[in-house]
C-alpha cells in the first residue's frame, strides 16, 4: 500500500488493510501493521535491517528498537514480527466486553482499532519452536488505562497458550542494549563487506592494540591505520564482529563510549 494509512479509517478501510496482509505472515514476507510512515513523527521512530529475518523493520519508539536489537542478538532467533496484529478483528472487541473496558478505538471515530502486539518473537528450542509475545513500555506509562489495553493482548495470546512479556527498562538487560546499540550501524553498513577484512580479524588486531588507559576511540583509529583502513570502515568491521559474536568486547558490564576505555572478555 502506498502513503500513509488514513487517520480515521471507517471499519470497511480496515478490513481492506486486513485483507492486504498487513501484521500476518512470517519471514521475508511478513508486513507489520503499522509502518513508521503511518505515524506522525515524533523524533523516537526507528528502521533497522534484520540479519535474522533479511529484511526492514520498523519501530515506533526507542524501547522497542532497544528491544527489537536484544531479540536480534540472541543466538536462537528465527523471525521478529514487530506490530503482530491481534487477528481475528473481532476477537479483541469480544474480549474487552468480558472484561467490562472499553476497546480502543482509531482518533476521531467510532472504528475498533486492530490491536496490534509491539514484536512477536520466534525462538528455537530443543524441542522446536517456541513463540513469544512481547508488549514494549516505560513503566511512566503505565497509566490505567494502558493496563487495561494490556490485559486485551495478554487474555488474546493467554488464549493460544502462548507466553506474553510485558518488557520495561526495569526488566530488559539496558546496558546490553545500548551497546548493541552502539554497534548498530553494522546491521546496515556495506563497508565491512566492501573491505574485504574479516571482521574477526579486525576485532583480534583491535584487541591486541587494547589497554585499560586507552580510550575506545584511540584503539579503533590505531587498529583502522594499521589495517589501511578510515575509521568509519573500522567502525563497521567491529560492529559486524560484535553482532556476529566474533568478539571479545564485552557488551554486558558497561555502557560503550567513544572516550572511555573498553572491557574485554576475559579468554
Amino acid at each position: 500500500m502506498a502513503g500513509t494509512k488514513a487517520r480515521r479509517p471507517s471499519p470497511k478501510i480496515v478490513e481492506r488493510w486486513i485483507e492486504a496482509g498487513f501484521g500476518q505472515g512470517a519471514g521475508m514476507a511478513y508486513k507489520p501493521f503499522v509502518f513508521v510512515r503511518d505515524v506522525p513523527s515524533i523524533g523516537a521512530s526507528n528502521t533497522v535491517k534484520s540479519w535474522a529475518t533479511g529484511r526492514n523493520h520498523h519501530y515506533l519508539s526507542r524501547q522497542e528498537f532497544k528491544v527489537h536489537l536484544v531479540a536480534e542478538y540472541c543466538s536462537s532467533i528465527l523471525d521478529i514480527r514487530e506490530q503482530f496484529a491481534l487477528l481475528p478483528w473481532d476477537e479483541t472487541q469480544s474480549i474487552a466486553r468480558q472484561l467490562g473496558i472499553k476497546h480502543p478505538r482509531y482518533p476521531a471515530t467510532t472504528t475498533p482499532t486492530v490491536i496490534t502486539t509491539d514484536l512477536l518473537l520466534t525462538m528455537k528450542r530443543p524441542d522446536g519452536m517456541e513463540l513469544i509475545a512481547v508488549s514494549v513500555k516505560l513503566t511512566k506509562d503505565l497509566e490505567p488505562r494502558v493496563l487495561e489495553k494490556l490485559l486485551i493482548e495478554r487474555l488474546y495470546w493467554n488464549r493460544r497458550g502462548i507466553r506474553w512479556i510485558l518488557a520495561t527498562e526495569k526488566n530488559i538487560p539496558n546496558v546490553r542494549a545500548e551497546n548493541l546499540l552502539f554497534f548498530e550501524m553494522a546491521l546496515n553498513d556495506d563497508r565491512a563487506t566492501k573491505s574485504g577484512v574479516d571482521p574477526a580479524h579486525f576485532s583480534r588486531q583491535f584487541e591486541a592494540n587494547h589497554s585499560p588507559n586507552r580510550c575506545f576511540n584511540n584503539v579503533l583509529s590505531k587498529t583502522s591505520r594499521d589495517l589501511s583502513l578510515d575509521i568509519q570502515t573500522g567502525h563497521a568491521l567491529l560492529g559486524t564482529a560484535v553482532w556476529k559474536r566474533a568478539s571479545r568486547i564485552d557488551i554486558d558490564t558497561a555502557r560503550l563510549d567513544h572516550r572511555s576505555p573498553v572491557v574485554l572478555i576475559s579468554r
